[in-house]
């Protein structure tokens, strides 16, 4: 089986809810090692996912209280760049639509400067995908997997600080890649 880069995309999609970081990280390194047999995709099953996902989720509330956004919140967006650099901005509007970030685009936009997650998984990740040569095989997947992970906790956090707002989320690549984490 080659690297199917659309296929892992859709696996990721199809697994998102489980509620277990690590145990949803290991389904999706595994299917990885599926696509692409390699010894030291092990190597990733033993970072600690669930931890950091824990530190990390109040991160956007922590920054959104230090720097306000100038209307009430109801799309986020987390970016994520192929280094492993995430952030989050927030728009006045979200739209639930798999196809595409429109609303992100046509709506009032908020960029917290302190909006970027300070993750040492994600560099991990990428550390380890270049050591191991596994390289964006290991990088593309991962980083959207975790960074989705961490997206949805930080979403969680919001809503039982502010349980009357409705409120949705998508993450994905700046280049356009993207999975829609939906109302919460």
């Amino acid at each position: 089986m080659s690297f199917d880069f659309v296929k892992i995309f859709k696996k990721i999609d199809l697994h998102k809810n489980d509620s277990d970081v690590d145990n949803f990280m290991k389904t999706i390194i595994n299917y990885c090692h599926e696509m692409q047999p390699h010894k030291s995709w092990d190597l990733f099953k033993e970072l600690d996912y669930t931890t950091e996902v824990e530190n990390l989720a109040i991160h956007l509330i922590t920054t959104l209280e230090k720097e306000p956004s100038p209307f009430i919140e109801q799309g986020f967006w987390f970016g994520l760049s192929d280094n492993g650099y995430l952030y989050f901005a927030v728009s006045d509007q979200y739209i639930t639509e798999e196809d595409n970030l429109d609303w992100m685009s046509e709506a009032e936009t908020y960029y917290p400067e302190q909006g970027a997650f300070n993750s040492k998984i994600l560099r991990s990740i990428e550390n380890l995908a270049d050591e191991t040569d596994l390289d964006n095989y290991a990088e593309y997947p991962l980083f959207l997997a975790y960074a989705l992970k961490l997206a949805h906790a930080s979403m969680i956090h919001y809503k039982a600080a502010y349980p009357d707002r409705k409120i949705g989320y998508s993450i994905g690549y700046d280049s356009g890649d993207f999975i829609t984490g939906g109302w919460i």
